[in-house]
């Protein structure tokens, strides 16, 4: 009993927290429209209860991506809408390293022994590279934005990536998106305190139109991430 708890303890959480999100609906939430909708008393809510308020803010974003549902960039969004695109930022990447590892220690404790056993010649060298070179590959995965942040995280696991790997590449990779996506936030909240409604004029104000800039760089660094380490090799 004790052993089938410590090998699929950490996968029933996330699983729970799975199920717990789909019956909700909570996916629903992350929307700027809600954001709108809501601005008055959110902004109310984090003056008046900053800790309480960010604490709260990363319990819910680590759920988010533990249980694997589409979110994590909205979450990132709303960390700067709420806290600013320095505090917000950090917010996210706390939130995206602590839900990350959860989900890969749940993945490797439940499966990677099972996919190392059971795995072709082909896989068993795609798990062998990545585990050589795991903090490179991780992090060119999680600097494209595009890229599920689910799919690297379960991918980590299954292949036997030690904990501190996943931790040190998504803290040096999701860091960029993370303060550019509390940048994107922070702007459409000042836009929002301004009277500013969503609509293409809000999306033209400077510190919206900057950080999507930027984020159409960061979807090219992790090839430029993968060419670099190559013809440096």
């Amino acid at each position: 009993m004790s052993q089938s708890l410590r090998r699929f303890g950490l996968l029933a959480i996330v699983l729970g927290l799975l199920v717990a999100a789909m019956a909700s609906g909570v996916w629903r939430w992350f929307s700027f429209e809600a954001l709108q909708a809501h601005h008055a008393q959110l902004r109310h809510l984090v003056i008046a209860r900053p800790a309480a308020s960010a604490a709260g803010f990363v319990l819910l974003f680590v759920a988010v991506v533990a249980s694997c549902i589409p979110g994590p960039g909205v979450m990132m969004t709303v960390g700067g809408y709420l806290f600013g695109p320095y505090v917000g930022g950090a917010l996210d990447l706390i939130a995206c390293v602590a839900g990350s590892a959860l989900v890969a220690a749940a993945c490797r404790s439940a499966f990677a022994d099972w996919v190392a056993r059971d795995s072709g010649p082909r896989m068993k060298a795609i798990e062998t590279a990545l585990r050589a070179n795991a903090v490179s590959y991780l992090v060119s995965l999680k600097l494209i934005p595009i890229v599920p942040m689910s799919v690297t995280n379960v991918a980590a696991g299954l292949a036997g990536v030690r904990l501190r790997a996943v931790i040190a590449a998504t803290a040096l990779g999701s860091a960029p998106a993370c303060f550019i996506f509390a940048g994107l936030g922070a702007g459409v909240g000042h836009g929002l305190d301004r009277g500013g409604h969503l609509d293409r004029h809000l999306m033209e104000r400077p510190d919206v139109l900057a950080p999507l800039i930027a984020l159409s760089v960061l979807s090219l660094a992790g090839l430029a991430w993968r060419i670099a380490r190559r013809s440096g090799r």
